[in-house]
């Protein structure tokens, strides 16, 4: 099940100067290479990859990153730590979370009035004014 940085990086996303630049810089653990120099990924660094790609969508930085494998790496003596570091990126995309709820919601909104403004349109009828909903900024 081993495969080539190619295929890595079609599967992962991550471009291949990417996944080498993270290898360089100890984010990924040095992959194995084949007779002739080429990397080849295996299940351990498929899953160390998707670890990482988890914790960047998480929005840690490339150095918290680093930091965490490193605590990783320390053993269960940074379990605390470890576990430190995913109460606060939770809690940022938690943020994040809120703040896209509320850019759905007043999507929702938009899209309800310019259905009725639609509808009246097509029905001949006048288009309604916008009433914007106290504290949402809407225009």
């Amino acid at each position: 099940m081993s495969k080539t940085i190619a295929e890595v990086a079609a599967e992962t996303g991550f471009s291949t100067p990417t996944l080498r630049y993270y290898e360089q810089e100890g984010l990924l653990p040095r992959v194995p290479r084949d007779g002739a120099g080429n990397r080849i990924y295996g299940e351990a660094e498929m899953a160390h990859l998707n670890v990482l790609r988890c914790l960047r969508s998480a929005g840690l930085s490339l150095a918290e990153v680093k930091h965490y494998f490193k605590l990783v790496e320390q053993g269960e003596e940074t379990l605390h730590a470890r576990r430190e570091l995913m109460i606060q990126a939770q809690a940022r995309m938690q943020q994040q979370l809120d703040e896209i709820k509320g850019c759905l919601r007043f999507l929702d909104h938009k899209i309800r009035y310019y259905d009725t403004c639609c509808a009246a349109q097509a029905a001949g009828r006048p288009i309604p004014a916008y009433r914007a909903e106290v504290g949402n900024g809407d225009v």
